[in-house]
């Protein structure tokens, strides 16, 4: 006999979407006690009104040799935090757990910037800012709760925007006006290898990383005055796209994950757009505004690698996120002898996809094990996976249910929910899985 199966539309009620993005999630309390997002009033009760948010452009995070006990894991997620505030001139970071600490001031004088923007560093205290008011990029050297002046890059340079320092410590420079990319082997080096591009503005890059998934060594660089992003590998493009790729307005600057993907801000549309490690577009977190899901035009971006906790500058202040998974597009397609489900992920995860009966039980498995972020596509022949014979009719439930790997799988999931009829015609009892 044939079993008749009828699925709901996607429209359905019964299709349960969870209502909150989570491409990008908020920590948990016991981690940060609740406080995620940082303002004007946190910055002037912690410098005493110093100095305010005006113009905060990149952000950089890293885990300091010097605050790392080797003998316990209960510090490995505390980060030293560095923040450019280009409009006052000053570097903004955490003195240590509790303080925070100033360096700069407008001006051109050694231990001053103008107008910075890009912001690298390493564990070893080592700090790389593009100071681009004042043509140069100073190397800045921490010493217990301090910031000191080391260096500055050897090389003439005309609007040095943003910088990197990959994990063998190679350094990287973009200079917009120049349209070039320059690559120092280490902050003394008085030659560096000089590519030229359009118009470079934000770039990440990473080779030899402690936390990578892969050890390829590439670099992801905002181009074309922010239209455009590539990825170089071997000193040529191996990947490119652009603003119209995610319906964004303008990159500004990238940051690279565990797995490679390309996280960049877009401070007219007041997102994030992520991409894969091909710069192929998953997708885009937040919309303009001022709650917990919206953002006053981000600018800077960090990630630590390791726990996948990820900090973010904006207009007046700072966020604080850990990466969660998302899945966008799902659609469900009704065969001739079957169905198939199909979406994106937005992030290397666990997923489980499964065909429950009304009572809960498992009736099939698509899938259950780690998929890489990007387009998914399973199928399932309306047999049950544990006996490979048709099922019976009755009423049924597409489960699609999603974890990161990041920290935040301890505490995050996701599912979503899709209701199947299948109705057996009379006198039948079992058939051979055919849908309508």
């Amino acid at each position: 006999m044939i079993l008749t199966v009828v699925l709901l539309m996607l429209v359905d009620p019964s299709f349960v979407t969870p209502p909150e993005p989570s491409t990008m999630v908020f920590p948990p309390f016991g981690h940060c006690m609740g406080i995620y997002r940082a303002g004007t009033d946190q910055l002037a009760m912690l410098l005493g009104g110093l100095v305010r948010f005006d113009d905060p452009q990149g952000i950089a995070c890293v885990k300091l040799d010097d605050w790392d006990d080797p003998n316990s894991s209960g510090d490995d997620d505390e980060l030293a935090v560095y923040g450019v505030n280009s409009g006052s001139g000053h570097i903004i970071y955490n003195a240590d757990m509790y303080t925070l600490g100033l360096y700069g001031g407008t001006g051109s004088g050694e231990d001053e910037l103008r107008s910075p923007h890009g912001i690298a560093a390493d564990p070893q205290g080592m700090v790389i800012v593009a100071d681009t008011g004042n043509r140069r990029v100073a190397v800045l050297r921490r010493s217990g709760s301090r910031l000191l002046l080391e260096t500055f890059l050897a090389g003439e340079m005309l609007e040095p925007w943003d910088v990197a320092i990959d994990g063998d410590g190679r350094i990287y420079v973009t200079d917009r006006e120049a349209g070039s990319l320059l690559i120092y082997d280490s902050e003394g080096d008085s030659l560096p290898y000089i590519l030229n591009l359009n118009n470079p503005t934000g770039i990440d890059a990473v080779y030899r990383e402690d936390w990578l998934h892969d050890s390829d060594a590439f670099a992801v660089i905002v181009t074309d005055n922010g239209r455009s992003l590539i990825k170089l590998a071997g000193g040529e493009t191996a990947a490119e796209t652009d603003v119209e790729a995610c319906g964004g307005a303008v990159f500004n600057y990238p940051v690279i994950d565990f797995y490679g993907n390309t996280w960049v801000t877009d401070s007219i549309s007041c997102s994030v757009h992520k991409f894969d490690g091909d710069l192929e577009y998953l997708a885009s977190f937040g919309f303009p505004g001022n709650d917990d899901l919206e953002f006053e035009h981000p600018t800077g971006i960090a990630i630590w690698r390791r726990f996948g906790q990820l900090f973010l500058a904006e207009a007046e202040g700072a966020r604080y996120f850990w990466i969660g998974v998302d899945i966008r597009s799902i659609e469900v397609d009704v065969q001739p002898r079957g169905l198939s489900v199909e979406g994106i992920l937005t992030e290397y995860a666990n997923l489980r996809v499964r065909i429950l009966t009304e009572d809960g039980e498992e009736a099939a498995s698509l899938s259950d094990g780690r998929v890489d972020s990007g387009p998914f596509r399973f199928e399932w022949d309306c047999l049950s996976g544990s006996r490979g014979t048709p099922v019976q009719g009755g009423e049924y439930i597409l489960e699609i249910y999603a974890q990161p790997t990041y920290s935040s799988r301890t505490y995050f999931d996701k599912t979503w929910e899709y209701g199947l009829s299948i109705e057996a015609p009379e006198g039948a009892s079992e058939g051979g899985g055919r849908f309508n």
